[in-house]
C-alpha cells in the first residue's frame, strides 16, 4: 500500500524522484531475482506449481520471476486487502480471489514486499483453507525490523532492505513509480 493510502497519485510525482535515492540498482534487483529463481527451481524441481501473484505490487516481480522458473506452472493472481478504510485491518477481503482450484496443489505466493506480513499470512491461510498441498512465500524485498511476523516467514527472499519507505519494482509511492526497474528510498518530504 502506498503512503498516500488512496488511489489518487501524488500532486508532483517528479518531486518524489528528486527527494529519493537509489537503494538497489536494476542490476542488483535482477541478480536477486535470478538467485530467487535458482532457489525456487532447486526446491520444486520438476513438480508442477501454481504461482499466485499478489496484486498490485507483485505484477512486475512475479513476471520477472516466472520467466526464470523451469517447472510446469499455472499462473493466477489475487487482489486482497486487510485495510478496509483504515490503517489496520483484521479480516482478509478478496477483491479478486484465486480463480484456479488449489486443492492438492503446490502453491507459490509471490509479492513485492514482506513488511509486517499480516496480509501475506492471511493469503497463505486462505490457500491452506482451500486445501493446497503446500504454500510457500516468495518476496522481492523483506524489510528488516522487529514488527509483525518473524523475518523468516518468507521462504524465498530477493533482497533485505532497511526499514525505510521504498518504491519501484512493483512497489509504489502515492500510487506512482511502480514501473521503475530499480528500488528507490524515499527521503523526507
Amino acid at each position: 500500500m502506498g503512503i498516500g493510502g488512496g488511489v489518487r497519485g501524488h500532486e508532483n510525482p517528479r518531486a518524489l524522484l528528486e527527494q529519493s535515492s537509489v537503494l538497489f540498482t536494476n542490476e542488483e534487483v535482477m541478480a536477486a531475482v535470478e538467485r530467487m529463481a535458482e532457489e525456487i527451481n532447486a526446491f520444486y524441481g520438476d513438480e508442477p506449481i501454481v504461482m499466485i501473484a499478489v496484486m498490485t505490487g507483485a505484477i512486475i516481480p512475479a513476471a520477472w520471476l516466472a520467466t526464470r522458473l523451469t517447472m510446469p506452472m499455472q499462473i493466477d493472481f489475487v487482489h486482497a486487502t486487510r485495510y478496509q478504510s483504515g490503517l489496520h485491518g483484521a479480516e482478509l477481503e478478496y477483491r479478486v480471489p484465486p480463480r484456479l482450484n488449489l486443492e492438492g496443489r503446490k502453491v507459490l505466493v509471490v509479492d513485492d514486499i514482506f513488511d509486517e506480513g499480516d496480509t501475506l499470512a492471511a493469503i497463505k491461510g486462505s490457500c491452506e483453507n482451500r486445501k493446497a498441498q503446500s504454500v510457500h512465500m516468495a518476496v522481492l524485498v523483506r524489510k528488516m525490523h522487529d514488527r509483525g511476523l518473524p523475518r523468516d516467514f518468507a521462504d524465498f527472499v530477493g533482497l533485505d532492505v532497511p526499514d525505510v519507505y521504498i518504491y519501484g519494482c512493483g512497489m509504489d509511492a502515492y500510487e506512482e513509480w511502480r514501473h521503475l526497474d530499480c528500488i528507490m528510498a524515499l527521503g523526507e518530504e
